[in-house]
């Protein structure tokens, strides 16, 4: 009875949050909103909201109005205890701007904290269902499932930023190359920057786009917002195309040859690194391969054999 009251219970809010996150059940824009969005005045009062809000934790407005203040105090104060114990890194806030925008420190602790109670209630309900094949699962299974919930969101922000610099990374060559065509047809390099930025898409693009930007407005130089460009990304080819940028303006070289140059560079990396992630997949193939593929062969070869030898097939 209890199992069967736990079970219709889920099944009941699962299809509630299903409902509620359908696009014919989602909260319209009112009135006042639209009317925002029509000048350009009112786009950049909400685009400067939904910056400071950050994107939404749930996909149901109902969740999202309910649950999300409680996981932001929550998600600080987590926040405030772990910089107390000395627990929390200070490059949080760069990681969190490069691998969700928009997502505050107290925003990721939060989603950190509801994804290990979510995975810690996962064992309690699947003793309530009688879901026990081994026997009802003890409580430090609980707590190895709140740990495993709790650090969840880490590894996805370590995916998300890694397929980051690893799109920047690919798209590098091509900018090299775009400067040094736009420096050989006789523009500055203020200028071949500028033109670059705009013909470039992607999030390199991006960054140059803002690198422009800021060197337009005289706030720094080229090479020094392409040094905080690579910081924040953390991409050390871009500290190469910082110095090589910085040498060719303070040494007279031509800037074509030096983007060539660099780029040529760039493409030699870029191939020896793919070369070692494929060395590195070869060896993580022998895991699946030794564990299940190697022992069903090996009884599909010997169990004829065996069975010829021990007369069983008599």
């Amino acid at each position: 009875m209890t199992a069967g009251a736990v079970l219709g219970g889920l099944f009941g809010v699962g299809l509630l949050l299903v409902l509620s996150s359908l696009p014919w059940a989602q909260r319209r824009p009112d009135l006042a909103t639209q009317l925002r969005l029509l000048s350009a005045e009112g786009r950049m009062v909400l685009e400067a909201a939904s910056r400071r809000t950050g994107p939404a934790l749930f996909a149901s407005p109902s969740l999202e109005r309910l649950l999300r203040p409680i996981l932001e105090d929550a998600g600080a104060l987590i926040g405030r205890v772990l910089t107390r114990v000395g627990v929390r890194t200070a490059d949080l806030e760069q990681r969190l701007a490069t691998g969700w925008p928009g997502t505050t420190p107290s925003q990721f602790f939060g989603q950190k904290l509801a994804a290990g109670l979510l995975f810690f209630a996962f064992f309690p309900a699947m003793n309530l269902a009688g879901l026990h094949p081994f026997g009802p699962w003890p409580v430090w299974t609980w707590l190895g499932g709140f740990l495993l919930g709790f650090l969840q969101p880490d590894w996805l922000l370590e995916r998300r930023t890694a397929r980051r610099r690893q799109a920047i990374l690919m798209e590098l060559p091509t900018v090299l190359d775009l400067l040094a065509m736009a420096a050989s047809a006789g523009l500055s390099p203020e200028q071949s920057m500028l033109e670059v930025s705009k013909q470039v898409r992607g999030v390199l693009g991006d960054g140059l786009r803002g690198v422009a930007r800021e060197a337009g407005l005289g706030t720094m130089t080229e090479s020094e917002g392409l040094r905080v460009l690579a910081a924040r990304e953390g991409v050390p080819e871009i500290v190469s195309m910082a110095d090589a940028w910085q040498s060719a303006l303070e040494q007279g070289l031509p800037l074509g040859q030096v983007m060539l140059t660099l780029a040529d560079t760039v493409r030699d990396r870029k191939r020896a690194t793919l070369i070692a992630e494929g060395e590195k997949s070869s060896v993580r193939m022998l895991f699946p391969v030794t564990l299940f593929i190697f022992p069903v062969f090996l009884v599909v070869l010997l169990y004829p054999a065996g069975v010829q030898l021990l007369g069983l097939s008599e």
